[in-house]
């Protein structure tokens, strides 16, 4: 067992990470300057569209960006008062899975299709909690009964394919999950999922949480996914976080013109719409990043300066920053 993490102190905290890749086109700052930080028995989401650094940003945290063509530009990870970024291979393996575990986007390709999955938890209990073969197949069992697979005993004898993908997405849980991990990454837990089954494996991971004091970090594009189940939100664009806040406020508040565009995207069963909002353009490519803010080719209140000069992430309010030359300055006169 680790350490206690003082009151209100983070279990993890991100210091401007940057992971960077060597491509034949140049670097790719795929997460360029990212910090955020994650306390226990709380849930942080992390938000963006496909490409924009989440999950990259997850697998930094993880140790597994392959190196190379993956390079650690900068930053550091603070976790147990080290930073993981210094860690060896041998001790990131100690980590992972023990005290820091993933929820991977398509179990389908996460699972070993070729194992049960009993014996694919049982393989993380026997290495990272020393159990015999017996006692971690009984707590496999267990785990498979916290995430409500029906028949646990059965089941877990059972192959990825034998099961539909809600099931297998709860495999995952209870793979994560097995080692009581103090802090768990979901990358995309519900994409693949009808709304019935999304809805089922969020009320689980809440019901999770609140048992075992997991601090949660939760990686998607789903606004309406965030809304139900963060506690704190950041908005990530083009490998850089340009708002963040907690959840209320960002609904209510949002400041950046990137999250006000994903926010008028949501559907609104209060509004009468003929259609939905879009942003125009697209995300910068890696090699065409512009210069001053990355948004401001696709932002329709971008001035000189925003084309010129990169904003900094800066508090407006408790808690609320924003990377934007037109957000409101924390204590400035209305």
């Amino acid at each position: 067992m680790s350490p206690a993490t003082p009151d209100g102190a983070p279990l993890l905290a991100v210091r401007d990470l940057k992971t960077h890749f060597r491509t034949d086109r140049g670097f790719y700052r795929a997460v360029d300057g990212v910090s955020f930080e994650v306390r226990a028995g709380r849930t942080l989401g992390i938000v963006g569209e496909s490409g924009c650094g989440k999950s990259v940003t997850s697998l930094s945290i993880m140790g597994l960006v392959p190196e190379p063509p993956g390079i650690r530009a900068g930053g550091e990870i603070v976790f147990e008062g080290a930073d993981l970024l210094r860690r060896s291979r041998a001790e990131m393996e100690l980590i992972r899975g023990a005290k820091i575990a993933m929820i991977f986007q398509e179990p389908m390709t996460s699972l070993n299709p070729v194992y049960r999955v009993g014996e694919q938890i049982v393989e993380g209990l026997r290495r990272h909690r020393r159990m015999g073969r017996t006692q971690a197949r009984e707590r496999a069992i267990e785990m498979l009964r916290l995430v409500k697979i029906p028949s646990p005993e059965t089941r877990v004898d059972s192959y990825p394919h034998e099961m539909s993908g809600g099931m297998r997405q709860r495999v995952m849980i209870a793979l994560a999950l097995a080692c009581d991990p103090q802090v768990l990454i979901a990358d995309e837990p519900t994409t693949a999922l009808d709304v019935t089954i999304q809805a089922q494996i969020l009320d689980l991971l809440r019901d999770l949480q609140k048992r075992l004091g997991t601090a949660i970090i939760l990686i998607t594009h789903d606004l309406g996914v965030i809304a139900e189940t963060a506690d704190e939100v950041a908005v990530m664009y083009a490998g850089q976080i340009v708002e963040r806040a907690d959840v209320r406020t960002l609904f209510s508040d949002a400041q950046h013109p990137y999250t006000l565009g994903l926010l008028a995207s949501i559907p609104r069963l209060d509004e009468d719409r003929a259609r939905l909002e879009t942003i125009e353009g697209m995300v910068p490519t890696p090699d065409a990043m512009p210069a001053g803010c990355r948004f401001a080719p696709r932002c329709a209140m971008a001035a000189a300066r925003c084309l010129a000069e990169t904003p900094p992430l800066s508090a407006i309010g408790e808690g609320h920053l924003v990377a934007c030359w037109r957000a409101p300055v924390e204590g400035a006169a209305a």
